[in-house]
């Protein structure tokens, strides 16, 4: 049976292109977990399933969902990742998600027409070059 592989702190923050200082915040807050291989040098090591959960952090951030949003979905999967209840709650995050980034269109929308609104009455009072 082979052992299982660890990743360190540099090997994570490089392979997904965030900083030592990103990973050690997860961890402290409690969204990943790592294991010390050196208790001398107190260097840190990560199992795949903390490289996944890293991944799935990074994914969640980049769309937009709040850690804490991430912890709990990351949480529900991995307790029950077939749950009905689970995956209904999962749902729900996306839904609120979704809600939010219409919300954000819609208050967009009004500002560029307020902007264009805004740029006609000026070109209408400019002075004419003629």
């Amino acid at each position: 049976m082979s052992e299982e592989r660890l990743f360190s702190i540099s090997e994570l923050a490089s392979m997904f292109d965030v900083s030592s200082r990103t990973i050690r915040y997860y961890e402290e807050v409690g969204m990943l977990t790592s294991e010390s291989r050196d208790r001398l040098t107190k260097q840190r090591s990560y199992t795949n399933r903390e490289r996944v959960r890293l991944k799935l952090i990074l994914r969640g951030k980049k769309l937009g969902f709040s850690l804490q949003a991430i912890k709990e979905m990351i949480e529900l999967y991995e307790a029950n990742p077939e749950g009905v209840e689970e995956k209904k709650r999962i749902i729900q995050h996306a839904d609120r998600k979704i809600q939010d980034i219409n919300e954000q269109i819609l208050q967009l929308q009004m500002l560029r027409d307020e902007i264009i609104a805004h740029k006609e009455r000026y070109m209408e009072q400019a002075p004419r070059n003629d």
